[in-house]
């Protein structure tokens, strides 16, 4: 695993360096927003989290002080996402209570009850607390390793249910680091897609008589408890025009199986998370590089396993466009973007419609299911002959500086695909 987190290393080091070169970071806005939604880089701290999972829900305004919209809040494959909020605003001195759900477009679930606190001791310190469920109704699987064939294609359900909490620091405007812990319980079953084969008709939940097969965690509950740290430095300005600025982004976790009345609870593997983001402008704010690279590293602990569904992947809109979401599995992935954007409209400062074109490469290696298993041992090797690619363009209309469609066109050696999203890309 060294190689590949050097490469990681560098290109991060390079995105730090090169933005330090561009000059100052952007400047934040000196108003102070409402209860809970203080200004990090491009994100609000009322709808962004750091961990267990990376996200960013855009808040929509209904002119409600109880209620407010959100888009988001899933991640790739389960289609255009958003639902209402509920909160409780300033009601409660230092801290908002929320409760939000949130569907898809196809029909993917998740409910989420919170309470979040700020002024912690001081205005830069906030807590959050919440338990959330989880329901995904038909996610693509075609089994773990870099070279897995197509016509292993199948797709699986997952329902989870969690508790989580984070502590969170801003130490300046645009660096943040805090810690985290979760207590999830999930099960993989059948998905809900007929067009495919069962995924228990092509893979096991244990490991004979053929390892290759074996899916750990599917048909099963397994209960986790994850815990660790993460940071970020937010330098992002969407103000006016593209994007432009700088965003890294770095965890670090140790996860443990609990007994939880199945025969198989052995899972256990400590993890980092590297995402380094780099805008350029090219002459003016109409014109923009953007850089990428995202190295998700997870080691299991001795003999233990990662449930198939927690593994790294790529493949889909954010993760190599060109392949079917989730197309490969493995502990370990890593992936580079670029992308050249391009305002062909403007209406205002922050609204446009712009043209986007793409190239991104990535690789998952990694597979703790067997040691003795040939092909499974291959799939530990990083190699060149397992990097992937994909190249395509699309087209973006930015409506708010958080708020923006995207359609894409990307094609691989696979095939051609089409993706719709809710965002500014990465």
């Amino acid at each position: 695993m060294t190689k590949p987190v050097l490469i990681g290393a560098l290109f991060l080091s390079g995105i730090v360096s090169c933005w330090a070169q561009t000059g100052n970071p952007p400047p934040q806005g000196t108003n102070v927003p409402p209860v809970g939604n203080v200004q990090i880089g491009t994100c609000l701290e009322s709808t962004c989290r750091e961990a267990p999972v990376r996200e960013n829900l855009s808040a929509i305004d209904l002119h409600l002080k109880y209620m407010r919209g959100i888009l988001g809040g899933f991640r790739q494959g389960a289609g255009l996402g958003g639902g209402v909020q509920f909160t409780s605003a300033n009601a409660i001195r230092h801290v908002e209570l929320r409760a939000t759900a949130l569907v898809t477009t196809r029909l993917y679930q998740r409910y989420d009850l919170e309470a979040f606190a700020h002024d912690i001791l001081d205005s830069r310190n906030t807590a959050d607390v919440w338990f959330s469920y989880l329901y995904r109704r038909e996610d693509n699987f075609f089994g773990i390793g870099p070279r897995i064939p197509q016509t292993l294609e199948t797709n699986f359900a997952l329902q989870q249910r969690s508790y989580q909490g984070t502590f969170t620091r801003d130490f300046t405007d645009h660096i943040q680091a805090g810690l985290y812990a979760q207590i999830a319980n999930a099960r993989a079953y059948r998905g809900k897609d007929k067009n495919d084969t069962p995924i228990d008709e092509i893979f096991s939940p244990v490991p004979e008589p053929t390892p290759v097969l074996w899916a750990p965690g599917l048909l099963s509950n397994a209960k986790i408890v994850s815990y660790g740290a993460f940071f970020e430095y937010d330098a992002r300005d969407n103000s006016s025009g593209l994007t432009r600025g700088a965003n890294v982004y770095g965890r670090i976790a140790s996860a443990d199986g609990l007994k939880n009345h199945d025969a198989f609870a052995d899972y256990g593997w400590n993890e980092a998370e590297l995402d380094g983001r780099l805008y350029i402008p090219l002459g003016s704010n109409k014109t923009s590089l953007a850089l990428r690279a995202r190295g998700s590293f997870k080691d299991p602990k001795g003999g233990s396993q990662i449930p198939f569904y927690a593994l790294s992947w790529l493949g889909g809109h954010e993760y190599v466009r060109g392949y079917r979401t989730y197309r490969f599995r493995g502990n370990n992935s890593l992936l580079f973007s670029t992308e050249l954007r391009q305002t062909v409209y403007a209406k205002t400062e922050q609204r446009g419609v712009d043209l986007v074109g793409f190239a991104d490469t990535g690789q998952v290696w990694g597979d703790a299911r067997s040691k003795t298993d040939p092909v499974i041992l291959k799939n530990n090797d990083f190699s060149k002959s397992n990097w992937h690619s994909g190249v395509g363009g699309g087209i973006q209309y930015r409506h708010s500086k958080n708020i923006a469609a995207r359609v894409e066109v990307g094609r691989s050696n696979e095939r051609t695909l089409v993706y719709v999203s809710l965002s500014r890309g990465f």
